[in-house]
């Protein structure tokens, strides 16, 4: 007689093997869902499920995982990382760090202190006539003495008296007159080095220093310089070919092998004064004016060299 099947056990048994088919599926699901969301775990499953695996390296996470990052993980470029210390552990760990929220304050850098050149006349607005009240000249003593004389008027202005003798011998004597007196003080003129010539600004200028009145030799400059002086009250010694003598200047070498500039008929005037057309000039004892033009080629021919006054 054949054994009759108890329902109950059936029902029991289909359902159990439902219930264990839709583990799997769930399992197989779950699996499928981490390998697209994480792509590095399938190594992970692997060494989780396989048992021939379980000899791996205990670094195995790490060298899995060591991967070139997924579009939601920066890149290490992305990332500052300063060098770490080593933790208690002995293994490295690096500390990650943040862009400051807000940028630090920084100041000016402050401007370069730039030193002012002892010739270079002060920043002053240059008006369309200025002329200075005061300045008396004197007659030559001798032929070439006009520098000498053009330097005790000079110093004279600015309460600075000097014997113009005294001055006449304490001058250096030299081929190069950028270093001393060339040539005789009553020699012809019109003459070049190393004949009887004369002597320029520079010695001019350092041997009024030691009579107390501080004197500079420059050259180079323009006529806005000269301007400048005048408007300021100082007036200018100035170094140029005499009129109306032609301008024939050139270059000279002394024997101690400077060159310089030098000219026929060299002369010295003060300038006093100056408008739009002309420049008030002291020549010895006259005073008249000369027109720019004609001032700036004199000037022009010797290096527009003058001597000027810095006070104190």
């Amino acid at each position: 007689m054949a054994e009759k099947i108890n329902p109950e056990k059936r029902s029991f048994s289909i359902l159990t093997a439902v219930g264990i088919v839709f583990a799997l599926l769930l399992c197989l699901l779950s699996s499928a869902m981490v390998m697209v969301t994480f792509p590095g775990s399938l190594g992970i499953l692997e060494y989780m499920l396989l048992p021939e695996n379980s000899s791996r390296s205990s670094n195995f996470l790490e060298n899995e995982l060591d991967q070139t990052p997924t579009p939601f993980q920066p890149f290490a470029t992305e990332i500052s990382v300063e060098s770490t210390q080593e933790t208690q552990e002995g293994s490295p760990e690096p500390e990650m760090t943040q862009e400051p929220t807000s940028m630090p304050l920084e100041l000016p850098a402050a401007a370069p202190t730039v030193e002012k050149a002892v010739d270079e006349p002060e920043a002053i607005e240059i008006p369309l006539t200025a002329s200075i009240n005061g300045l008396y000249g004197t007659p030559q003593l001798y032929n070439l003495d006009c520098e000498s004389q053009s330097a005790v008027n000079f110093a004279q202005f600015f309460g600075v008296n000097i014997n113009e003798l005294d001055f006449i011998n304490k001058l250096p004597l030299s081929d190069d007159p950028e270093e001393g007196f060339v040539g005789t003080i009553n020699g012809a003129m019109g003459q070049l080095p190393p004949s009887d010539y004369g002597v320029h600004a520079k010695p001019i200028a350092k041997l009024l220093r030691e009579y107390g009145l501080n004197a500079k030799a420059v050259k180079g400059w323009d006529l806005d310089n000269i301007r400048k002086e005048i408007t300021a009250g100082r007036p200018v010694i100035v170094w140029i070919v005499n009129m109306p003598f032609d301008i024939e200047s050139m270059d000279y070498t002394a024997s101690n092998g400077n060159t310089t500039r030098v000219a026929r008929f060299e002369h010295t005037w003060i300038i006093t004064g100056y408008n739009m057309n002309v420049f008030t000039v002291v020549d010895s004892e006259w005073t008249y004016n000369v027109k720019i033009a004609t001032f700036q080629e004199r000037w022009d021919a010797l290096g527009n060299q003058a001597v000027i006054y810095r006070g104190k």
